[in-house]
């Protein structure tokens, strides 16, 4: 008998019973008690940030195009989704929170350890910390910067929350497996309910974004799509 197998099989149902408990029906939302969370629409998930980056390091970026535009277009995706709900939650007065990945200082030097070691510098008015176009923020709205993957962590964003009576979250962006997943676990241990709209997120392959949804959907947030969200918004 394969054991392993069977303890997937297992391991996929305990879950299945475990969510029903924590996530039996979908989050309400209302504009008094929730926000709009976007992490990480910036231009450093785009293909442009990609072939600029290739290019300054000296690399053939020709060969790289096809993978290249596979990935713009689950980006772009995610950004039309992302769009749609930002416009949507705006006209129905659920305050949206923007948070980006940027250093404070001009040379990056409070960049985080991680991130440091990655080479993610990414200064203020660089390519890769400027705003998506189809997520950027209006003004007075909320705009938080961070240098780790952690929203909780990385920026004031519980107190923010708190100070705003806010109890549940609707979490877009990027990456799933990486920034987004991260967030979301860390918004649910700190008591607030979470609905994870999936295909309003993405990571850099479909596979490791399928990959994080599997560890963290139904368990630390709800999961839906923007049709659904945006059609539960309709009603309010």
């Amino acid at each position: 008998m394969d054991y392993n197998k069977a303890l997937n099989e297992f391991t996929a149902q305990y879950y299945q019973q475990l969510a029903s408990g924590v996530y039996n029906k979908p989050m309400e939302v209302g504009a008094e008690d929730t926000a709009l969370v976007i992490i990480d629409a910036q231009k450093c998930v785009t293909k442009e940030y990609f072939v600029e980056g290739y290019k300054a390091m000296g690399v053939e970026v020709e060969p790289l195009l096809p993978v290249l535009n596979q990935l713009e277009e689950n980006t772009d995706k995610s950004l039309k989704n992302i769009e749609k709900i930002l416009l949507k939650c705006r006209e129905k007065g659920i305050r949206p929170i923007h948070v980006r990945i940027q250093s404070l200082l001009p040379d990056a030097g409070d960049t985080g350890r991680l991130h440091a070691s990655a080479g993610m510098f990414y200064p203020p008015g660089g390519l890769a910390s400027q705003f998506c176009d189809e997520a950027k923020p209006l003004e007075g709205e909320i705009i938080l910067n961070k240098t780790c993957s952690g929203i909780c962590v990385g920026t004031p964003i519980d107190r923010i929350l708190r100070n705003l009576h806010i109890k549940k979250t609707i979490v877009v962006g990027f990456y799933t497996d990486q920034c987004v997943s991260t967030s979301i676990r860390d918004l649910s241990d700190l008591g607030y309910e979470v609905d994870m709209i999936e295909d309003a997120m993405n990571a850099m392959s479909q596979e490791r974004h399928d990959r994080a949804l599997q560890g963290i959907k139904f368990i630390y947030a709800n999961c839906e799509n923007t049709e659904s969200l945006l059609a539960r918004l309709e009603t309010l």
